[in-house]
């Protein structure tokens, strides 16, 4: 899937590392060096990747890249600030109407939807998870921020099918929406690895009913 770069209008007026503010001009730069960054994290490691090699992608100088990161980590993490905004719909799918067979398509629309999320975000997602995973601070905050909305909503769902019986007293609703939502981003980030064991939809209700099981119980 192609990546459409954003408009510098999409992030916020800030300043530099000059403490000029960010105009039209300089959010257009900016954007420049995010997009160029995000390419080069296509088919590059992080630790490949230096000031000057993102500088060059967005024909721009690398004291250019300078006046707006510090480092290349922290134009990533604005990389993982951004696709953040995308994730927050995903709790929609999860306050949907359960009631009955559209359960099953509510929750296979969530595993869709991230899936698709992961095919445009992915190169960042998984340095923010590796990042995150080494206890780099930015980088477990802005993972946590991305999926709140979606933990508070499928936490909401399993306390509510505990108190209904159908999960175990012992289980624990906060941590069971973390493993479950973690569960769809793994299936996303080895989606292809796991299309040699069958076919994508296959791949797909497997992973919802496997979800509406961890959340309703049934």
């Amino acid at each position: 899937m192609p990546i459409l770069p954003r408009q510098p209008s999409d992030m916020p007026d800030t300043k530099n590392k000059l403490g000029h503010t960010i105009r039209s001009r300089g959010a257009r730069t900016r954007r420049a060096i995010l997009d160029a960054l995000r390419q080069l994290l296509d088919h590059r490691h992080l630790g490949e990747i230096r000031p000057a090699d993102v500088a060059q992608a967005a024909n721009v100088s690398a004291p250019t890249f300078y006046t707006y990161f510090k480092t290349v980590e922290e134009a990533v993490l604005m990389l993982c600030e951004e696709s953040a905004e995308d994730f927050q719909r995903l709790a929609t799918h999860i306050h949907a109407d359960w009631s009955g067979d559209r359960g099953f398509e509510a929750v296979r629309a969530y595993v869709l939807d991230v899936l698709s999320l992961w095919d445009e975000h992915g190169p960042v997602l998984r340095v923010e998870h590796m990042l995150a995973d080494q206890g780099e601070p930015d980088f477990a905050e802005t993972r946590i921020k991305r999926l709140r909305r979606l933990h508070l909503a499928l936490e909401r769902r399993i306390a509510q099918a505990r108190a209904n019986g159908l999960h175990p007293v012992g289980l624990n609703a906060k941590l069971a929406s973390y493993e479950t939502a973690n569960l769809v981003e793994s299936v996303a980030a080895g989606f292809t690895l796991m299309r040699r064991a069958d076919t994508a939809e296959a791949i797909v209700d497997t992973t919802a009913h496997i979800v509406l099981k961890l959340t309703t119980g049934r």
